[in-house]
């Protein structure tokens, strides 16, 4: 399988092709306007990525950083009816996690959908996320929570302080 390209929209062009994915009539309700969507990732915190495989726009994602700066939402992931079912959302939404887990003091990611999206909160719990009760803005909220290893030397140099604390007292 062809691996997944997400790149970031970097201008009104590349935005205003998202007009050509096609979804099936009963997830329509699931999308917002692209001039809606536009407008909210004007602001600095949201990034929006076109989603491509072989070089073709197959769907698109949005990704926020959160007012908590070690928190991430993602929204909007969007993937072209003809390509559904296909594995794509997911490798994207892999793509999104990894690029995350990398950035410095992030913790967790959080998944926005509305509460009639079966296909969504069946694709996040596969990815590990926890649906939470609460909804947010009228949407469920499902979390990833991001657990790191420390590594050896890390834990080396702890010893060693907690010992030498240890001397320090005696």
């Amino acid at each position: 399988m062809t691996a997944l390209v997400l790149s970031e929209i970097t201008s009104i062009r590349e935005f205003m092709a998202l007009g050509a994915l096609r979804l099936p009539p009963e997830q329509r309700r699931f999308t917002r306007n692209l001039i809606i969507t536009y407008l909210q990732t004007r602001h600095p915190a949201v990034s929006t990525y076109t989603i491509e495989l072989a070089g073709q726009l197959i769907g698109y994602v949005m990704l926020i950083h959160a007012e908590n700066p070690a928190q991430w939402i993602i929204e909007r992931l969007t993937i072209d009816g003809a390509h559904q079912r296909q594995g794509h959302g997911r490798a994207a939404a892999d793509q999104l996690i990894d690029m995350v887990y990398k950035f410095e003091h992030s913790e967790m990611m959080i998944a926005r959908y509305e509460p009639e999206n079966d296909a969504a909160r069946q694709l996040f719990a596969q990815l590990g996320f926890e649906e939470r009760e609460e909804l947010f803005r009228g949407r469920h909220v499902a979390t990833l929570e991001f657990e790191f290893e420390e590594d050896d030397e890390d834990e080396d140099d702890l010893d060693a302080e907690q010992s030498t604390e240890f001397e320090e007292e005696d």
